[in-house]
């Protein structure tokens, strides 16, 4: 699975547009045409895992560490950029939000 993301000029303002593919290429033909408009600075692809959230049983997406970043170019194309990142085995394993039963036996535990 494939999260895409639209970064307007102001990239701290967060994403404009984001969605899920089942694919890169199609994750990628969402965003190129407001980045070859000029209408968004940046088109972010990301390859992520779907999880299942031990806390509440909801689904989560993690995210396998390979990303594409798409830019315009000159010639108002958009070239995509095959990026890596070490993905860190506490983000993958990590639980948030623990449910109370739990944070208290470990409290008790000690």
């Amino acid at each position: 699975m494939y999260l895409w993301s639209l970064l307007g000029s102001d990239i701290v303002a967060g994403p404009t547009a984001h969605g899920v593919c089942s694919d890169a290429a199609s994750a990628m033909r969402m965003g190129e045409p407001r980045v070859k408009d000029g209408s968004v600075f940046l088109c972010i692809v990301e390859e992520v895992r779907l999880r299942i959230s031990v806390g509440g049983l909801e689904t989560t997406y993690q995210g396998t560490g390979r990303y594409f970043i798409g830019r315009r170019t000159r010639s108002g194309g958009v070239y995509w950029e095959a990026m890596t990142r070490t993905v860190d085995p506490d983000e993958v394993y990590r639980i948030t939000g623990l449910p109370l039963w739990i944070a208290r036996e470990l409290a008790d535990r000690g």
